[in-house]
């Protein structure tokens, strides 16, 4: 592989990939409406909304009267929207796309500036591990979310980031401390990875005089936020000893299911672009750790997989506070894999420019769709309505339950107080449509798939859908007998 020592950001080529991946990840910032998981939503958003004393869905959910959830993210997302207002942005769903875009583009910059960092001395690598930053199928959709995972990440590696360059001067080891307690309060897992760090400074880095201001810094920080908890709760609590308590020593997290540690590998293999690429680069990923062991990144994520491998309970979530990175550790391993390829017969370097081909043009066509798809359909359904109806006060009937509420029935009070001009009843049974007159009727492909037919036996038909594509897709999953996509949402208009 080539190496420049005076390689720079000026060239052309680096300017030009990383204007192509700016581009992409703006598109994503605005097309990926709503949230991953419920949480993202409902302990930040509608959490903020009853810390203003405005209509929420918070008291629907048991993390408010358990005291578990730090409120560090809460108070700077009721910050954000009171910043909105200021400014006449009212509208909910134009609120949430500049916050995508402002997380989007800081999560752009940090993991960039991280790749640059580490792999600016050889130009073909740092072209490969920018490449696998940006444009891996998963990664730029992961960097928009709003969430405790990705606040936590962007703190974490930010300090990381920070004490590279800075190390040698007293306050910026003191700010890195308090950036760690910052990403400690944002995502409580994350302590793995700070756990990690430590054992670098105390094993590999030895630099021991560096711990006494790193200690002040985090000691600032939780001092801090147990100031805005207390705030927050209105009775002093300690909600890190709160979430051990209730999750791990009395097992709640637990009935939310159990998983070996395969789930994660699995995850593990799929994120760095796409099969069968991936399965090699994560193979030279551990390479790569072993190789480069020294460094505190290495350390840092090593310790928080293993970590929450360790934990009973496990979703795909809990592992995006590291995946923007693997591409870097996986660059320290590229070396090999490069070596590997020009050792090999002519028929195994037939078979890997086959599989190199073939992921690519997998990844870019994964990419297009998730672009296009947002993964919250109702959020994005109701971002339809809100923009089809902005000029009229409709009455709309749900079949079942109205796109402002989860499939468990908790209501995303925040999107609907910035529609109240719709009208929305409920009814039951799809029955009941066959009286309905000059009605918009909305639903849900599974919550009507039994009843299709008959409500466009009735003269029901179709508007639009939360997403063409994926409303086909369950109707051809449906015709194979195969479990359809849940959440895929229709307005129908029956004259």
């Amino acid at each position: 592989m080539e190496t420049n020592s005076q390689f720079t950001i000026y060239d052309s080529r680096l300017r030009w990939l990383l204007f192509v991946s700016l581009l992409v990840q703006i598109i994503f910032c605005i097309t990926e409406v709503g949230f991953f998981h419920p949480d993202q939503h409902f302990q930040l958003i509608e959490f903020s909304s009853w810390q203003m004393g405005e209509p929420s869905g918070a008291t629907s959910v048991w993390e408010l009267t358990s005291h578990i959830r730090p409120t560090l993210q809460v108070y700077l997302f009721s910050g954000f929207i009171e910043s909105c207002r200021f400014f006449h942005i009212n509208d909910a769903y134009t609120q949430l796309t500049i916050l995508r875009l402002i997380i989007g583009l800081v999560g752009f910059a940090l993991f960039n500036a991280l790749g640059i960092y580490y792999f600016k001395s050889n130009r073909k690598l740092l072209y490969v591990v920018l490449l696998l930053i940006n444009l891996s199928w998963s990664l730029p959709y992961i960097r928009t979310l709003f969430n405790s995972e990705m606040a936590s990440s962007l703190v974490f590696f930010g300090a990381i980031l920070l004490y590279e360059i800075k190390k040698e001067k007293f306050l910026y080891v003191l700010l890195t401390g308090f950036l760690f307690s910052l990403a400690f309060y944002f995502r409580f897992q994350i302590a793995f990875g700070i756990i990690g760090f430590a054992l670098w400074m105390l094993l590999i880095e030895r630099k021991y005089t560096q711990i006494t201001p790193m200690l002040i810094g985090f000691s600032i920080g939780v001092a801090l936020n147990i100031c805005l908890d207390f705030y927050f709760y209105h009775q002093f609590v300690l909600t890190p000893y709160n979430y051990y308590r209730i999750n791990i020593t009395e097992g709640k997290a637990a009935e939310f299911g159990t998983s070996s540690p395969l789930y994660y590998i699995v995850e593990l293999l799929l994120v760095i672009g796409t099969p069968p690429l991936s399965f090699f680069l994560f193979y030279y990923s551990l390479k790569g750790a072993l190789k480069q062991y020294s460094q505190p990144l290495v350390f840092a994520v090593v310790f928080f997989i293993i970590g929450h491998c360790l934990v009973a309970h496990k979703e795909e979530r809990f592992l995006f506070p590291v995946l923007n990175v693997l591409p870097i550790i996986a660059g320290w391993g590229l070396l090999s894999f490069a070596n590997y390829y020009q050792q090999a017969k002519n028929n195994i370097q037939t078979f890997l420019k086959g599989v190199l081909y073939f992921s690519t043009v997998l990844n870019i066509i994964v990419l297009i769709l998730v672009s296009l798809n947002p993964i919250s359909q109702a959020v994005e359904f109701s971002r339809k309505l809100a923009n089809t109806f902005k000029d009229s006060n409709p009455t709309i009937y749900c079949l079942h339950r109205t796109p402002f509420e989860t499939e468990n029935k908790l209501p995303l009070a925040f999107y609907r107080r910035s529609v109240t001009n719709i009208n929305l009843i409920r009814i039951q049974d799809a029955d009941s449509a066959r009286y309905l007159k000059n009605a918009w009727l909305v639903t849900t492909y599974n919550d009507a798939k039994d009843k299709l037919p008959f409500l466009q036996s009735l003269g029901f038909k179709p508007q639009f859908y939360s997403s063409s594509a994926l409303w086909n897709i369950n109707q051809f999953l449906e015709s194979k007998e195969i479990n359809t996509i849940n959440e895929i949402w229709v307005l129908y208009k029956k004259e």
